[in-house]
């Protein structure tokens, strides 16, 4: 067995451990700060343009939901992103091309709201049974959709509980619905990539396969 000892070798370990503290500190600031320009990128080119190719606002729950995630640390693996935060985001986020069907459960229908019952910003005014339609009544139109018809109810004031206007189609009862994705990963992914590329290479890293 050969022993030795190599001079300064404490204060080479020393040095490394302070660089890799570095590049570690400085991957998680490039991490943090690309998340939030994704997400602001994803809102505002994916969800806040003209329907149907992007997503319209509408109560704007699911543009605020959209978030970026907070940087974590595991053995070898730094990770961030972004997160949608509502459950209805699944079919509109996918690759081009992506199409998700919606059913109804067995024996029922999907209520698809028409222009009556809708606010002018487009959010539904309320369900088909939430009281505000007073009495209902399902007809066929002259294509053989079923649609449920019925009047406004004045829900507060002195004349709360009655129904006031003409009969108008207020809901398109189906049985599914087709949803095309509009929120294309790789749409946000082609956006980011150089812009991380450059950050990285902003603090001294090349990225593997960039």
């Amino acid at each position: 067995m050969i022993k030795g000892k190599v001079d300064g070798a404490e204060t080479l370990a020393g040095a490394i451990q302070k660089v890799y503290r570095r590049v570690m500190s400085e991957t998680k600031r490039v991490l943090a700060a690309e998340a939030v320009l994704m997400t602001a990128h994803t809102r505002k080119f994916f969800m806040s343009g003209p329907r149907p190719e992007q997503l319209g606002v509408r109560t704007g729950n699911l543009r605020s939901q959209t978030k970026p995630l907070p940087v974590t640390e595991r053995p070898g693996v730094i990770e961030s992103g972004m997160g949608f935060g509502t459950t209805y985001a699944r079919p509109h986020v996918g690759p081009k091309g992506q199409v998700t069907t919606i059913r109804a459960k067995k024996g029922k229908f999907l209520a698809i709201p028409l222009k009556a019952a809708l606010t002018p910003a487009g959010v539904p005014r309320g369900a088909p049974r939430s009281g505000m339609w007073g009495e209902t009544f399902l007809s066929r139109s002259k294509k053989g959709r079923l649609i449920l018809f019925g009047k406004k109810v004045t829900q507060k004031g002195a004349r709360a509980g009655q129904a006031r206007g003409d009969i108008v189609p207020l809901f398109l009862l189906i049985k599914q619905v087709k949803i095309k994705s509009r929120i294309h990963p790789e749409e946000i992914l082609a956006y980011e990539k150089p812009r991380m590329i450059a950050a990285f290479r902003g603090i001294g890293i090349r990225l593997r396969g960039a």
